[in-house]
């Protein structure tokens, strides 16, 4: 018997809590026999309102369990069809699929998010009107993001548009645009990176037909790796490497003698091996070790991008199954990733010559893994600060030749960039 897509998003759920997998990781472990565009839909939009969806249902007169095991999903995938799909997804079948009472699915239609948060303010408010912890909206209030707090929770409520990069060895911009629309994708130009394209039109299956010897989707602030290194020289270094499309972008770009990439993960530098041979690059050397004391001689490398492990708060509208993780982690978890993020940093820097490029970047956007990560290397005389060009987003207020990327203003996840000279 088939289960209805409400019933399997509740599943996959339950799950993605349990194990903080990312949402497509269980969605193709489990390979549903349901139309997986409407699986992801549904489920993107439950992770992205589940705070609110949960308050709503109280609001409702709801007294179930909530979250959890499958059955506490359920009332939570109920409630956002019938506030935020009211127009499509019939009362007779949000009670049918999820048993929610009628009365309360009357109730969540006629509801709005206002009327749910009434009588909270300040970051408590936000906190359920934007589904995050607390402490994530809090610590992104720190920031005094363009156009405000509110602009920046407003963009990660939104997935963001789909970027695709071209192998400009092979192909001029206007090959690349011919190719993609015979293959059913409408795109045009970056405004700023000259191989980068955005898709406008996407037909169903047009990006399983693109060629990834020549094209690959990548989000736009992760493309700037490249562009910031520039020419890597003779032997370019990934730190904290998987998936390994930057480096992929890079060996796109420029080429290089050697690249070596370093993963502390075999399973996932076996991913990276993959994905680098179906874009077409051959020649790395991957090295399963800790990127912290990496097991390379010394002065091997003339360039380096190290991209660690971080909170991923720019990452929040893409993967909103991040919410999850931060909510459990609770505000030590920067701390933790800080020390991690300083002890990558710095010994890449003592890894690589003097005088080469090291690009460090994150998709996460509080200071301490950011500004305060680069100040501390360059504070203790191992690097210079070099601005971090092309701009597609701000520079920093607090180490000003560095980079932050805000989903409002870049149109892409939120990040750091910057650019240091190994003294």
């Amino acid at each position: 018997m088939l289960q209805s897509v409400e019933h399997v998003c509740a599943m996959v759920l339950s799950r993605v809590e349990a194990k903080l997998y990312s949402l497509r990781y269980v969605v193709e472990a489990l390979r549903p026999r349901v139309p997986r565009g409407l699986l992801n839909a549904l489920c993107l939009g439950v992770l992205r309102n589940y705070r609110l969806l949960g308050r709503g249902l109280r609001y409702c007169g709801y007294r179930g369990q909530l979250r959890g095991r499958p059955e506490g999903w359920l009332p939570l995938v109920g409630a956002y069809e019938a506030m935020f799909r009211r127009d499509v997804v019939p009362s007779d079948r949000i009670v049918e699929s999820t048993r929610l009472p009628r009365s309360i699915v009357e109730c969540l239609r006629e509801t709005e998010p206002k009327d749910i948060v009434s009588g909270l303010k300040g970051s408590e408010k936000l906190s359920v009107l934007y589904s995050l912890p607390l402490w994530v909206v809090e610590k992104l209030s720190e920031l005094d993001p363009p156009g405000g707090i509110e602009a920046l929770l407003r963009s990660l409520q939104e997935p963001t548009p789909m970027w695709i990069r071209f192998n400009r060895r092979r192909l001029a911009l206007d090959q690349a645009l011919e190719l993609l629309s015979r293959a059913g994708i409408r795109a045009r130009p970056d405004p700023v990176l000259d191989d980068v394209v955005e898709a406008v039109e996407v037909e169903p299956g047009a990006p399983s037909r693109l060629d990834p010897e020549l094209f690959y989707i990548q989000d736009r602030a992760a493309t700037l790796a490249a562009h910031v290194i520039g020419d890597p020289g003779d032997t370019v270094l990934d730190a904290f490497s998987a998936p390994g499309n930057k480096l992929a972008h890079v060996m796109w770009r420029n080429g290089s003698r050697v690249a070596v990439a370093v993963e502390i993960s075999p399973r996932r530098l076996m991913d990276e091996k993959r994905l680098l041979r179906r874009q077409g690059v051959a020649i790395v050397d991957l090295v399963a070790g800790d990127a912290t004391r990496p097991p390379l001689r010394q002065s091997v490398a003339t360039a380096a991008i190290v991209d660690p492990d971080c909170t991923s708060m720019g990452r929040l509208g893409h993967s909103p199954e991040t919410r999850l993780f931060l909510e459990r982690a609770g505000p030590g978890i920067v701390e933790r990733l800080q020390q991690l993020q300083k002890n990558g940093l710095r010994a890449i820097l003592q890894s690589v010559r003097p005088g080469s490029k090291v690009v460090y970047m994150t998709c996460t956007l509080t200071r301490e893994e950011n500004e305060d990560v680069v100040r501390t290397v360059v504070e203790e005389g191992l690097a210079e600060l070099e601005k971090a060009e092309p701009l597609i987003g701000v520079w920093s207020t607090w180490l000003p030749l560095a980079q932050r990327m805000y989903p409002h203003v870049s149109r892409s996840t939120g990040g750091f960039v910057a650019l240091l000279r190994r003294v």
